[in-house]
C-alpha cells in the first residue's frame, strides 16, 4: 500500500492509488468512491468537511461523480490521455472560451455549437499564464495569512503577560493593604494595652495600700489578742483606749473600688465597597502596559544607563531606562528603547508610546510624555531632563518612596513594523 505523505498518486482516505480520482474545490484529490463514502457518513444540509483541511465544501448533483476529475492524476501504466467523463470513448481535444470547459468533439455538436472553440493545445500557454496568476496570488495571500497569525500570535502571548504583569499588580496591591491593615491593627492594639495598664496600675496601687493597711492592723489585733488572753485588767485598759483610737482610724478608710475602664473591641463587617475602592478595579487598555522601578541608592554613577526589565510586545524586547543627567541643572532622564532583535528582518518599528513618573502622593502630579516614533533596534528614545535631581530626591514630592525608591510606568501601541 503507498503512503499517503510521500506519494502524489495515493489517496489520503484509503492510503492506496487515486482510482476515479476527483478533485475538490480546495484542490485536494481523492478517490471518487472514497470521498463518496465520505459524504455519506459526513454530510450534513448537503455540506461537508474536506477531510484535508476542514474546508465546508457543498455536494455536487450526483454526489462525488459530479465534482472535476483530476485528470493530472492517471492510474499508474496508462497515458495522459484525457478522456470526456459524458463521452468515455472520446478524447478531449477542444476549449469552449464560453464556457470555460475543455470538452470532446461530441460534446461541442450537442452542447457547444454556436460558442467560439479553440483546439486545447492551442490555449495551453493562455491558461497556464492565467492559471499562474491565480497561483501568485494565492502564494500572496498564504504570505499575508501567515504574517497575520504570527502578528496574533504575539498579541496573544503580549496579553497573557500582561494580564500577568496586572496579576502581580494586584498581589503587591493586596500586601501592601494588608501590610497597613495589619499595622492598623498593631497601633490598635497597642492603644488598647496602653488603657490595660493604665487601669491596671490604678487598681494594682490600691490593692498595694490595702496591702499595706491590713499588715499595719495584724499586729495590733495580735496585741489585743494576748491582752484578752492575759489576767491583768491593766492592759486591757490601755488596750482599749488604743484601740477604740485604731478603730476610728480604720473606719475612715475607703473600701470603694473606682471607676476603671476596660478595653473592649467591636467586631465589624468587611465593607466589601472599600475595599474595592483600595484595590482598584479592572481596566482594559489598547496597548501593553508596565512598570519600572529605580532605586536612588543603586544610581550611583552619572551620565551611564540604569535600566528595567525587559518587556516583550509582539515578540518584540522593549525597556525603559533612566539617566542621571549632569548637565546643568542636574536631572532625571527616562527613555524606551527597542532593544535588537532576532528577527533581523524587522528595518523599523513604528509605535506610539507614554513614559510616566509617577507620583506616589497625586496621581495628577504625575510627569507624563507622550508620542509617536519609529524606533530602530538597538535606539532609545525620550526625555533628557524630565525633573531636575534635588527635586526628585524630596520624599515630600511624592515621585520617590521612603526607601529612595521611583517608578516609570510605560504603554507601547505597535502601529507598523517595516521589514528588510
Amino acid at each position: 500500500m503507498a503512503e499517503a505523505d510521500t506519494d502524489t498518486q495515493c489517496c489520503s482516505i484509503c492510503l492506496d492509488d487515486f482510482t476515479k480520482a476527483k478533485i475538490l474545490p480546495c484542490f485536494h484529490t481523492f478517490c471518487q468512491q472514497c470521498i463518496d463514502d465520505y459524504i455519506k457518513a459526513h454530510s450534513h444540509l448537503n455540506k461537508f468537511n474536506c477531510p484535508n483541511c476542514r474546508t465546508q465544501v457543498q455536494v455536487p448533483d450526483g454526489g462525488a461523480s459530479g465534482f472535476s476529475t483530476n485528470f493530472y492524476i492517471q492510474p499508474k501504466g496508462e497515458t495522459q490521455n484525457h478522456f470526456c467523463p459524458r463521452h468515455k470513448a472520446k478524447e478531449i481535444e477542444f476549449y469552449c472560451h464560453d464556457c470555460s470547459v475543455a470538452v470532446c468533439c461530441k460534446c461541442v455538436i450537442l452542447d457547444h455549437t454556436t460558442h467560439s472553440k479553440t483546439d486545447l493545445t492551442d490555449v495551453d500557454q493562455e491558461l497556464r499564464g492565467k492559471l499562474n496568476i491565480i497561483k501568485r496570488e494565492l502564494e500572496g495571500k498564504i504570505d499575508e495569512v501567515n504574517k497575520h497569525c504570527e502578528s496574533l500570535t504575539s498579541q496573544i502571548s503580549d496579553i497573557k503577560n500582561q494580564a500577568k504583569i496586572a496579576c502581580d499588580n494586584v498581589d503587591q496591591e493586596v500586601q501592601r493593604v494588608c501590610e497597613g491593615v495589619k499595622k492598623h491593627g498593631s497601633d490598635i492594639k497597642c492603644e488598647m494595652n496602653k488603657i490595660c495598664d493604665k487601669e491596671s496600675n490604678k487598681l494594682q496601687t490600691l490593692h498595694g495600700d490595702m496591702i499595706q493597711f491590713k499588715s499595719s492592723l495584724q499586729p495590733s489585733v495580735k496585741y489585743i489578742n494576748d491582752v484578752l488572753n492575759g489576767k491583768s485588767t491593766v492592759p486591757v485598759v490601755d488596750a482599749l483606749t488604743n484601740g477604740h483610737k485604731l478603730t476610728e482610724d480604720s473606719r475612715s478608710t475607703s473600701f470603694d473600688i473606682p471607676t476603671v475602664r476596660y478595653v473592649h473591641y467591636t467586631m465589624v463587617d468587611i465593607d466589601v465597597t472599600t475595599l474595592r475602592e483600595l484595590l482598584g478595579k479592572v481596566e482594559t487598555m489598547e496597548s501593553p502596559t508596565w512598570t519600572s522601578s529605580f532605586s536612588l541608592n543603586q544610581i550611583v554613577k552619572r551620565d551611564e544607563i540604569y535600566d528595567g526589565d525587559d518587556v516583550m510586545i509582539q515578540g518584540l524586547p522593549w525597556c525603559v531606562y533612566v539617566i542621571y543627567h549632569t548637565d546643568t541643572p542636574s536631572g532625571l532622564g527616562y527613555y524606551l528603547i527597542l532593544r535588537s532583535v532576532e528577527d533581523k528582518t524587522v528595518k523599523t518599528v513604528t509605535a506610539s508610546w507614554t513614559l510616566k513618573l509617577l507620583n506616589i502622593n497625586d496621581a495628577s502630579k504625575s510627569e507624563v510624555q507622550q508620542r509617536t516614533s519609529t524606533f530602530t533596534p538597538g535606539a532609545g528614545k525620550g526625555w533628557r531632563n524630565l525633573i531636575a535631581w534635588n527635586k526628585l530626591e524630596d520624599v515630600k514630592g511624592g515621585d520617590i518612596n521612603k526607601n529612595k525608591t521611583f517608578s516609570v510606568q510605560a504603554s507601547v501601541q505597535i502601529n507598523k513594523i517595516e521589514r528588510h
